[in-house]
């Protein structure tokens, strides 16, 4: 059984022409079909939600690693 607190990730038609952080997560695509959507390219409500999906901040600083260059801050084993 799912998780009753996720909610699905939208892509925004309007952001899907922007350049991509190669950062990939599942969300539903115009026309209604599920794929692999870059985060650059998600509604903003939508971005919202992924990063917070989690319950700590730790995504959210990974990403902002990613994005200035840095890789991710935290390693997978819990470190910094």
């Amino acid at each position: 059984m799912g998780d009753a607190s996720f909610k699905t990730l939208c892509a925004d038609d309007q952001r899907l022409g922007l350049q991509g952080t190669g950062i990939f997560v599942r969300a539903l695509r115009p026309g209604g079909k599920f794929g692999a959507t870059d985060i650059a390219h998600l509604c903003r409500q939508s971005l919202l939600d992924w990063l917070r999906s989690r319950g700590d901040n730790r995504t959210a600083e990974d990403v902002v690693g990613i994005l200035l260059g840095h890789g991710p801050l935290h390693s997978r084993e819990g470190g910094a």
